[in-house]
């Protein structure tokens, strides 16, 4: 049957002193050393079931919620039954009644709870538990601190036994002193561990702080951290942008955002489900703040570096010409920026409807000229963004513009963007080809899709686009081309699509038809209509110079 003892009230029985003292000594020796507070609870586990002949001995501690008791330490139990009673079948301590077990008594009540065989108490609801590890008597007697239960320390027996009063007593004597040795471990062991977390600490600050003294970038602050955490760390801006694009971002990670000027720039990602420890939380917290200063000294520089180039592109495009001394400056100014604008130069201007995020745009761009060769020169000019582009030739710089755009509205800085591409020249043709240019994006302003404009050949009509008039352009070219335009689309025929290949061939119509899979004949009608309904003659070199500007003026405008 179950019954409570209270120490108290039994006499002390008389063990070997010797024995007893020797067993206690034991217990305080390795409280003083190293060992973790389970080695500990196993030795005391061991010493009693040598002191008083149990089979084996368990030693339980409550978890962290105080939820349920679970063995810590042990002596002649399986591992295997340890980890199973731990993990599936733990001791609660809000069970009560019949369902409740011995040692949750003890814990809760502060009382020895003995059981000298549990073969004569059949309603024993842990029996099964008894059958499997093969005890049939036990005692439990409360680990008791400072007026407080820490725990509970068990002894076992395969066969039934009857727990006099002596033994009562010479348990719970042993059980105080274990309480005590416990107390004095755990506290060794959370100095211990405070002085880890110290050392630790330490070791974070020194390898970060040197990274960043190194100027090792972002990147070597990830890698620092990687290497500290053991896991792979990636770090990315919070508009997109890997800032350590060695590592492959993974689904499953820890997050932590990077601060600066009370907002969140980016993100410091931690791979792996398993939750970090607050050691590794700081570590984490503390290259935030390196991460931080580094986007820092990195915007700063980028400022720096984006006011010089603007500088410069300012005066590329204003410069005087036919000052040799003055051009030869510039030159001078932009090879010693990192740019050789001695040679071939195209000129690329974009533009978007958002003009709140230029700063946004111009850090797209220079992450995209960062993979260029020759790196392309880039910067906001009158709220567009000018690049200079010393390509070989103009198709490559008209296919720079093209991937330009498409990733600034891929990344979503911008819902679209129009482009502008003037045809290949010297540092000394600038000014022109950018006013040629404005024009153009003047004159597409209407655009709402990505697009690029490709001003290839260099030719009179071009100096209507230089004109700071777009509406006037555009009613030039209406006034020439609207019955045109408005017969095309009532009709759904191609006179202005057949007028630019017949331009395009020069005049040849034959050439024209084969390039249209038309009969000749077609053609001239085509033309003759055109002529009908503008009362141009293209044989007249006034009337072609007439239409071929109001043709390039309606292509940049997209008139329909």
């Amino acid at each position: 049957m179950l019954a409570f003892m209270s120490a108290k009230t039994h006499p002390v029985g008389d063990p070997t002193l010797e024995r007893w003292l020797h067993a206690l000594a034991g217990i305080g020796e390795a409280v003083g050393g190293d060992a973790p507070v389970s080695q500990l609870l196993d030795r005391v586990a061991r010493t009693a079931c040598t002191l008083l002949g149990y089979d084996f001995c368990a030693v339980f501690l409550p978890d962290d919620a105080r939820a349920a008791l679970t063995i810590v330490g042990s002596h002649g139990l399986s591992g295997d039954y340890i980890a199973q009673v731990n993990a599936d079948r733990p001791i609660l301590l809000d069970v009560d009644g019949e369902q409740e077990a011995p040692t949750s008594i003890a814990f809760r009540t502060g009382e020895v709870v003995t059981l000298e065989d549990i073969e004569l108490v059949p309603e024993f609801s842990w029996g099964g538990v008894a059958h499997e590890q093969g005890y049939r008597a036990l005692i439990s007697v409360p680990l008791r601190r400072a007026g407080a239960i820490v725990g509970a320390l068990n002894g076992y027996r395969t066969g039934p036994h009857s727990f006099d009063a002596a033994e009562v007593s010479l348990v719970t004597t042993l059980a105080t002193q274990v309480a005590i040795a416990l107390g004095t471990a755990q506290l060794r062991a959370q100095e211990q561990a405070t002085i880890r977390e110290l050392r630790r600490a330490e070791e974070v600050h020194g390898l970060l702080m040197a990274t960043a003294l190194r100027g090792e970038g972002v990147a070597g602050v990830a890698d620092a951290l990687a290497e500290l955490l053991g896991r792979a760390v990636l770090i990315d801006e919070v508009h997109g942008g890997e800032l350590s694009p060695t590592v492959t971002p993974v689904d499953d990670h820890w997050e932590s955002g990077v601060v600066l000027d009370g907002t969140v720039v980016a993100r410091i990602q931690v791979a792996g489900e398993h939750v970090l420890s607050a050691l590794d939380v700081r570590a984490v917290e503390h290259a935030a703040v390196v991460t931080a200063l580094e986007l820092l000294r990195a915007r700063t520089a980028a400022e720096v570096e984006q006011r010089l180039r603007g500088s410069l592109l300012a005066d590329l495009l204003t410069a005087d010409v036919t000052d040799a001394l003055a051009t030869s400056s510039l030159l001078e100014r932009a090879r010693r920026l990192g740019w050789d604008l001695s040679g071939s130069q195209t000129l690329i201007t974009i533009r978007w409807p958002e003009a709140e995020r230029a700063e946004r745009i111009l850090s797209i761009t220079d992450r995209f000229a960062a993979d260029t060769a020759p790196r392309p020169l880039a910067a906001l000019y009158r709220g567009d963004l000018v690049v200079v582009c010393s390509s070989e030739s103009h198709s490559e710089a008209a296919d720079l513009a093209g991937r330009l755009v498409g990733t600034l509205s891929a990344s979503g800085a911008a819902e679209f963007a129009v482009a502008a591409v003037s045809a290949t020249g010297t540092v000394t043709d600038l000014p022109d080809a950018y006013r040629t240019l404005c024009g153009a994006m003047n004159l597409a302003s209407d655009t709402q899709s990505t697009t690029v404009i490709d001003m290839a050949d260099v030719t009179i009509d071009h100096l209507l686009l230089q004109l700071d008039d777009p509406q006037r352009l555009r009613a030039f070219a209406r006034a020439v081309l609207g019955p045109v335009l408005d017969y095309d689309r009532s009709r759904q025929t191609q006179l202005i699509h057949t007028a630019r290949v017949h331009l395009e061939h020069s005049l040849d119509r034959r050439a024209t038809a084969n390039a249209l899979h038309l009969h000749p004949n077609t053609v001239a009608q085509r033309i003759r209509r055109l002529e009908e309904l503008t009362g141009l003659q293209l044989s007249r070199p006034r009337d072609l110079l007439r239409l071929t500007s109001a043709l390039t003026v309606a292509q940049v405008a997209a008139l329909r």
